[in-house]
């Protein structure tokens, strides 16, 4: 097998994909809590319908906009944390020495 080093890599591509791989995880992340939140939501509604009867509809929507507002935010810190380290690997890896890979 060959031994290559990574001379530098591309911020904004680096950036696009940590954004992208946090969103995913964020969307499955907020997608398990917003099923417990229902969960949680509807058995409260059943016992307090007469005080708060929109209950389930803030449930239904607690489901929807969890996973949405979880994937924007993972994919604005991915990006954003993608772009910084990009930046800092091109700085350093002059001076260092960057990552060996081997390929074939």
């Amino acid at each position: 097998m060959a031994e290559k080093t990574i001379k530098s890599i591309a911020p904004v591509s680096l950036a696009l994909m940590m954004g992208i791989i946090s969103a995913i995880i964020a969307l499955i992340i907020g997608l398990i809590y917003a099923g417990f939140f229902a969960v949680i939501i509807s058995s409260i509604s059943h016992q307090v319908s007469t005080v708060f009867p929109m209950s389930t509809v803030f449930g239904s929507a607690l489901v929807v906009l969890i996973p949405i507002f979880a994937a924007v935010g993972g994919f604005i810190g991915g990006f954003l944390q993608g772009l910084i380290m990009a930046v800092l690997y091109n700085f350093l890896a002059p001076r260092i020495g960057g990552v060996k890979v081997r390929v074939e």
